[in-house]
């Protein structure tokens, strides 16, 4: 087999996140259209070293001592091997993880230990970073009772504390000296009984860490902060956490710096497990790319997998649109935590000289206080308190040095504030012109003068005192309490969106997280308030705990079900069909299933299966028919109903930018949903089935890529009580999004020398290495992608970048029962594209499904492959765009026209079993407005009674709470070739590409490996075979076969590649470049190999998600301007 070389950033380890790959030597630039600017790399990857997993077959007879003599005798084998190394971190749980992380002196040695049989995945070791929290400006606020913050009824304040439930942190470590904290460690009646120091004050991800016994929290105070929300005790300052009584562990991995590494990650989760803690809180992020598959992610999910809660945030990319979920958040079983703004505000007061012992509330925009420290005369703005106009006019009257008094109405408060403030007034205080109170809403920017409202009562009194008195002066005392404010219940704008790159529902649910104030270590202040995701997290974590102490006999899996379904989901009244009250929520995409209602969870009887449906995309829809299975899990014979809770449909696109916008756009379209039953009646400990058919938003165009998402509402007829199963999908397909961004002039090559940038593939660029000049190749990312290569070609092998076309065998190590095949490449001149057009949408056909898996793998027959066109020209040309869809212009040379034929659509031939019954026939409920209806009129409403129509009944499309779920098709599925198992191929010395027969490359997607059995890995078959020079990663076996078809004639990868899963809209005019120096890093471990005078080109792949690498209609690519290299 021909040896070459390619650069991959790959599935298993780390996908595409922001900079995944770095070196010291790295000149990674961001730069406009016209001028080139610095941009330093964050340097993730830490030099030389590896986490390697060992392979399990090996092990699994051992004992953990005897695991533990398995590791030392791999480290003897590899100094047999001549190899110098240093044991970073061991790991021996056979529960959780086998292997070690390690750091080589030669980094080419990762070559031979990827070859040994007990090596079965390897990957790098990075850094990560503490989750962003936004630390706020501190008052005098009173504090908050987290426990109300968890929708826990006063009934159950008695009994439930967390008492012997085991919450381990995973965050700075714990300022354990706190009396809110017990104020000791380890001793008796001490609150933290467990922890461990991985890193040190000190450790900063690339030196030395330096552990000890202590975890204490004395630098930073995040994981203080969260100890306090899951059980803090503080009468001082009146902080109550949610399960004061928990035994909590404290595992500190972040030194004062706020960075770690991977290893000490899981270091910590095995530590954590080994100690038996019940729950952990993870308070890190290892990249906002909603990915799943890095290292600590799989180790997450191991922990739930054998009966621990996992907790993460869900990332706090807000700003920067969909597909943001934070990872380990996006492991299957990890509860993914969204942050909610609550109700409870901070007001402040405003005290007057005429009687100190009134304190009028007051609201602020930003929730703080007005900082003035003097005494401020106040003057009204109006002679009267019903003006209709106040202050929209100039005000002549000289108001330096005075607070002003105004009232709301007539024009926006921005208008006022602005008349007001160039008249001179030190302080803004707007008064209501309707009853109560509510936080000010203006344009901010610019605008210094503070500003607070308060409520039209209060207005009216204080403007009589001012009557009263013309000296009346106020002040603005530091003192704050919490009231009530609904108008402020809504999702965090900081508050990450989802859903994952492969369509799955991420966050699961909401808690508060904006404006938290909580216990700090002493020498920071023993007090701060904080907010993030982050932030969020511990709210779930202590609601666990206490749900738990309630039910520790229920399995995991019944508990996360009950706690997920039982929300409260943000809604809004919005007016659809000219119903003005019709109830409709947020988007799932940031609230999950919705806000914790922990009462309702605790009291619930009713159990789901699935708790939340991922429809996938147009390509892949399956929600024509779902089945949702319900369980009584109370006492009593319950009857259920069910009604459709709409939410907000999103266009995560704004019709100009490949990239995802970074506010999406609402819509007033949503999904329908049609319901077999509309009530069911079941028994204690019974179960019962129920089908589910949605229809994406009709109004929504394909090209739009909209997400829809929604409710199904469950309510017990008994107790008046409602669940939520949600379910989400894109009207659209998200594999025909461009991945690389075509706008800004990218792709491009050019020299570092000026500015002219080349994309033709006629035109040449010319550099002088003489004169130490470099290429830079310039690109965007505008969507995230597992498998990333960059290589070099000679300039006349444009015409031999071709698909596979024939296969032939080839000498491997592989076991004999997988006959390992290659494939051939042709050398014809493509003459199709890898880019799908976006510019007709497809029509949805319904594909078979897997077994337990809501996205179908493809593996088309011959006669579906696209059809090829003939190349007109070389020249990129561009089209106009036809909708709100990102498209990107195809070039006629290698753009392909996919044409479906009748023959190509699947069939089905459902078994009589799937054959819906005559009562199971849809029916279509009505969207109700405000209030989900409990039972339907007799007149308008089906009945329980089978409807003996052939087609199901339909009324009116009106939003209303109904409830609508179910994770898994019914329709007949289409049996999967298991992959066989493999141990790990073994390349030549000479040669690390791997090919495996395309029988075993069966790409398994997380929805099914949320299915398999984590602890035996069967969804990672093949290995994961890196091999770095400057910091490069070497794929998995069959990703290097498969960009080996795609590349045949690589000469070389160019290392040092930084990119980020995709780009930010807020970065439109900043592309990342990867420098070409005339060297090259060859497939043997050979590093900068320095090519001869000649012509070059370099080529660009990225695979589509979803995508067979193995396919070439799967890769988006691009092939640059010729380089002419000269040295002379």
């Amino acid at each position: 087999m021909k040896a070459s070389s390619k650069l991959i950033l790959t599935i298993l380890g780390y996908y595409l996140t922001s900079t995944q790959i770095t070196s010291a030597s790295i000149k990674i630039k961001k730069f406009s259209t016209s001028k080139i600017t610095l941009h330093k790399p964050v340097p993730d990857v830490v030099p030389n070293s590896y986490i390697l997993e060992f392979n399990g077959d090996q092990l699994k007879s051992q004992s953990e001592s005897s695991s533990e003599s398995f590791i030392n005798s791999f480290v003897k084998s590899i100094e047999n091997e001549g190899i110098n190394y240093k044991v970073r971190e061991t790991y021996s749980s056979q529960k959780v993880f086998n292997g070690v992380s390690i750091k080589l002196d030669d980094d080419k040695d990762i070559n031979k230990i990827k070859k040994l049989k007990c090596v079965k995945n390897v990957w790098p070791v990075v850094k990560i970073q503490r989750t962003e929290a936004k630390f706020e400006e501190e008052n005098n606020s009173t504090s908050q009772n987290f426990r109300n913050f968890v929708g826990l009824d006063e009934s159950d304040n008695d009994v439930l504390d967390g008492s012997n439930i085991k919450v381990g942190i995973l965050d700075t470590g714990i300022d354990h000296k706190h009396k809110a904290l017990g104020g000791c460690f380890k001793g008796e009646g001490c609150k933290v009984q467990f922890g461990f120091d991985f890193v040190g004050d000190d450790f900063n991800g690339s030196n030395e860490p330096k552990p000890d016994d202590d975890p204490l929290d004395e630098c930073v105070g995040h994981g203080t902060h969260a100890a306090g929300i899951i059980a803090g005790e503080d009468s001082t300052n009146n902080i109550t956490g949610i399960a004061p009584k928990a035994i909590l562990g404290a595992y500190r991995i972040f030194g004062c710096n706020g960075t770690t590494t991977n290893d000490i990650v899981i270091k910590a989760m095995e530590k954590a497990f080994d100690d038996g803690m019940n729950i952990i809180n993870l308070s890190l992020v290892s990249g906002n790319n909603a990915w799943f598959g890095t290292p600590e992610s799989l180790v997450a999910e191991t922990l739930t997998q054998n009966g621990v809660f996992v907790v993460a945030p869900a990332g706090t990319s807000g700003d920067n649109g969909i597909f943001k979920v934070s990872s380990p958040s996006t492991a299957p079983g990890v509860i993914s935590v969204a942050s909610i703004d609550t109700d409870q505000v901070n007001s402040f007061f405003i005290q007057s000289s005429s009687d100190p012992n009134l304190k009028i509330k007051y609201l602020t925009q930003n929730g703080k206080p007005i900082k003035l420290v003097d005494s401020f005369s106040i003057v009204p703005t109006s002679n009267v308190t019903n003006s209709k106009n106040d202050a929209c006019d100039a005000i002549n009257e000289d108001l330096t040095g005075k607070v002003a008094l105004v009232r709301r109405g007539g024009c926006d408060d921005t208008t006022k504030i602005d008349q007001i403030r160039f008249a001179g007034a030190s302080a803004i205080v707007i008064y209501n012109d309707a009853s109560g109170i509510s936080t000010p809403q203006f344009n901010s920017e610019g605008i210094s003068t503070p500003v607070g409202m308060i409520s039209c009562e209060d207005g009216i009194t204080l403007f009589n005192l001012i009557q009263k008195n013309n000296n009346l002066t106020v002040q603005f005392p530091n003192e704050s309490v919490l009231i009530n404010d609904p108008n402020t219940l809504k999702t965090s704008k900081f508050s990450s969106f989802g859903p994952t790159n492969e369509l799955e529902i991420k966050p699961d649910i909401a808690a508060p997280g904006k404006d938290i104030k909580s216990i700090f270590p002493v020498s920071l202040g023993s007090i701060k308030t904080i907010s993030g995701t982050s932030v969020s997290a511990p709210f779930i974590t202590g609601a666990l705990a206490l749900y738990l102490q309630s039910q520790k006999e229920s399995k995991p899996e019944i508990i996360r079900n009950v706690l997920q379904i039982n929300t409260k989901p943000i809604t809004f009244k919005n007016d659809i069909e000219g119903n003005k009250n019709s109830l409709i929520a947020s988007t799932i995409l940031k609230q999950g299933s919705g806000l914790i209602s922990l009462s309702n969870a605790l009291s619930s009887t009713i159990m789901t299966s699935p708790s939340k449906l991922a429809l996938n995309d147009t390509d892949n829809f399956n929600g024509k028919k779902r089945c949702l299975t319900l369980t009584n899990i109370g006492k009593e014979t319950t009857k259920f109903t069910f009604n459709h809770l709409p939410a907000q449909t999103i266009n995560g696109y704004d019709g100009i930018n490949l990239v995802p916008a970074n506010s999406p756009i609402t819509t007033n379209s949503f999904a329908n949903v049609k319901f077999s039953k509309l009530s069911i009646r079941l028994r204690p400990g019974e179960s019962q089935d129920i089908n589910l058919s949605f229809t994406p938003p009709k109004e929504e165009n394909e090209i739009n890529n909209s997400l829809y998402s929604g409710y199904i509402v469950i309510t017990d007829s008994t107790t008046k009580k409602r669940s939520y199963v949600s379910y989400m999908g894109m009207k659209g397909s998200l594999k025909s999004l461009p991945i690389l961004d075509d706008q800004s002039g990218a792709p491009f090559i050019q020299s570092g020398k000026n500015d002219q940038k080349f994309t033709s593939p006629e035109e040449v660029l010319t550099v002088s290495m003489k004169d130490d000049d470099i290429v830079l190749l310039g690109a965007r990312m505008a969507q995230g992608t597992k498998i990333l290569t960059v290589d070099v070609i000679p300039a006349e092998s444009d015409d031999n970048v071709e698909p596979p076309t024939e296969t032939q065998p080839q000498e491997t190590n592989l076991p004999t029962e997988a006959p390992v095949v290659t494939k051939k490449p042709s050398k014809n001149k493509p003459k199709e594209t890898n880019k799908p057009t976006a510019t007709k949408p497809k029509q949805p056909t319904e594909t078979p499904k897997t077994p337990k898996e809501d996205k179908p793998i493809e593996n088309p027959k011959e006669s579906d492959k696209p059809t090829k066109t003939p190349k007109e020209s070389d020249k990129p040309t561009k089209t106009p765009k036809e909708s709100n869809k990102p498209t990107k212009t195809p070039k006629e040379s290698n753009k392909p026209t996919k044409t479906p034929k009748e023959s190509d659509k699947p069939t089905k031939t459902p078994k009589e079993s799937d054959k819906p019954k005559e009562s199971d026939k849809p029916i279509e409920t009505p969207i109700e407005s405000d209030k989900p209806v409990e039972t339907p009129k007799e007149s308008d409403k089906p009945t329980e009674t089978p409807i003996e129509s052939d087609k199901p009944t339909e009324t009116p499309k009106q939003p209303t709470e109904t409830p609508v779920e179910s994770d898994q098709p019914t329709d007949t599925p289409t049996p999967t070739p298991t992959p066989t198992p493999i141990e790990s191929p073994q390349p030549s010395d000479d040669d690390d590409v791997v090919t495996v027969t395309s029988t075993i490359v069966t790409v398994i997607t997380p929805a099914s490996a949320a299915e398999t059995p984590i602890t035996k890995r069967s969804f990672r078959t093949f290995p994961v075979l890196y091999k770095r020079g400057n910091n490069k990663l070497r794929s998995r076996a069959f990703d290097n076969q498969a960009t080996e078809l795609l590349v045949p004639n690589s000469l070389g990868t160019i290392s040092n590649i930084q990119f980020e899963s995709r780009n930010d809209n807020s970065e439109k005019n900043q592309i990342k470049t990867i420098q070409f120096d005339g060297k090259v890093d060859k497939s043997d471990g050979t590093k900068n190999v320095e090519l001869p005078d000649g012509r070059y080109r370099l080529f660009l792949a990225a695979l589509r998600p979803f995508g067979d690498p193995k396919k070439k209609e799967d890769w988006e690519t691009f092939t640059s301007s010729i380089i002419e290299i000269k040295r002379e």
